[in-house]
């Protein structure tokens, strides 16, 4: 008799073979046979017993219960039936021929141990049954809570992002205010004293230092506005690889001058997503960037762009130094910046592009490169397949 089966599915389909012991193929089956050689067991001890023995044949009819109670805890009620009909055809023959002729009476009664045998076997296997329900739901209910307790961290995570941006926002527009006013009249001021001073001056230099250093302010005040005033979106249908093509387009030369070899995997038919493009080309241009620059020595950048759920991913990976774990969680942070002149503004607006898009930007890295994937919900019906 074979218990294996009863792992396979009950009558709602649900399997038990990951959330019950024994948890493979190979391990039911061992667990299987050692129950019937037990009862095996127990059945050539009442043969080799002389009849007159009947306490040690008391003892052995108690000793079936074991195995039989143990398949159905194990495997349900078809192990518990399966059990105790295993120790009926093999109990029955040592009956017949022991006691049916000389002592009918007490093989009467042991006829009703073997209906007692199959009725154990049917009680404990549907608790068998009963308590690996209990158990699978306990543990689908785990999983969904588990699942609950991830999104929700992950929605606070949002949320505690977007009113950072919000409030560095509010902070950055007042300090562009004060200071670009102020900043335009220190330049002006600067060229009225460099047109003062002779073609070969050597104070010209000082000039020149003065107003590159002005320039350079007035490019982080530049990126400072725009954190602080979002453009709003002028959302349309846009091809994704287009957009992605021409990302690529404004990075193949300094590609090729750093030895970067760039590629672009499409996986499936992809469908147009209601964007406004030129966000999301600022998006992925400031990931390539990204890449290149932690890719000085040559490496691969890959565009890899699939659907999954009603989602369009485009994966920009690359093969460059990583990004440290410790800092995985604090790299859309504003102003937080692993380079060593980084305003670090770049990741945080594309975050804030991507949360108005309705999407999510993440990161990932396992020290040998990193992973930024930018998920946009897919809004139009399916254009032509591209290959």
């Amino acid at each position: 008799m074979d218990w294996n089966s009863s792992l396979a599915a009950d009558d709602r389909g649900t399997s038990y073979t990951e959330t019950n012991f024994p948890r493979s193929t190979g391990g039911s089956f061992i667990v299987s046979l050692m129950i019937a050689l037990a009862i095996v067991l127990v059945t050539v001890l009442h043969f080799l017993t002389p009849v007159n023995q009947i306490v040690w044949h008391e003892v052995y009819q108690r000793l079936y219960y074991i195995p039989i109670i143990a398949a159905a805890l194990l495997f349900g009620l078809r192990g518990g039936l399966g059990a105790s009909l295993f120790t009926t055809i093999v109990y029955s023959p040592h009956i017949y021929l022991h006691w049916q002729q000389g002592h009918f009476d007490y093989s009467i009664n042991q006829y009703a141990e073997i209906v007692i045998f199959n009725l154990v076997g049917g009680i404990m296997g549907a608790l068998g049954d009963r308590l690996r329900h209990a158990r699978v739901r306990a543990e689908t209910n785990a999983e969904q809570r588990r699942q609950a307790y991830e999104e929700l961290q992950k929605t606070f995570g949002q949320l505690l992002q977007a009113e950072k941006l919000s409030s560095l926002g509010e902070l950055s527009a007042g300090i562009v205010h004060e200071v670009r006013n102020p900043l335009g009249s220190i330049k002006g001021a600067v060229e009225i004293l460099e047109d003062e001073l002779s073609a070969d001056s050597p104070r010209r230099e000082f000039a020149n230092i003065a107003k590159k250093e002005i320039e350079r302010v007035d490019e982080l005040l530049g990126e400072f506005l725009r954190f602080a005033r979002p453009a709003s979106l002028s959302a349309e249908s846009r091809d994704l690889m287009l957009i992605v093509n021409s990302v690529i387009s404004i990075i193949k030369n300094q590609a090729a001058i750093q030895g970067v070899l760039i590629e672009i995997i499409a996986e499936g038919e992809l469908r147009k997503v209601i964007i406004d493009g030129e966000q999301i080309k600022q998006v992925l241009l400031n990931l390539a960037i990204n890449s290149l620059q932690a890719m000085q020595n040559g490496g691969e950048l890959t565009f890899r762009m699939f659907e999954v759920a009603d989602q369009i991913i485009i994966e920009v990976s690359d093969t460059g130094t990583g990004i440290d774990e410790a800092v995985t969680s604090k790299i859309f942070d504003p102003f937080f910046s692993t380079k060593e002149k980084g305003i670090g503004l770049g990741l945080s607006i594309a975050h804030r592009i991507a949360t108005q898009h309705g999407g999510t930007l993440s990161c990932k890295s396992d020290g040998k490169g990193a992973v930024f994937a930018l998920t946009l919900p897919v809004i139009s019906r399916p254009t032509a397949s591209r290959k």
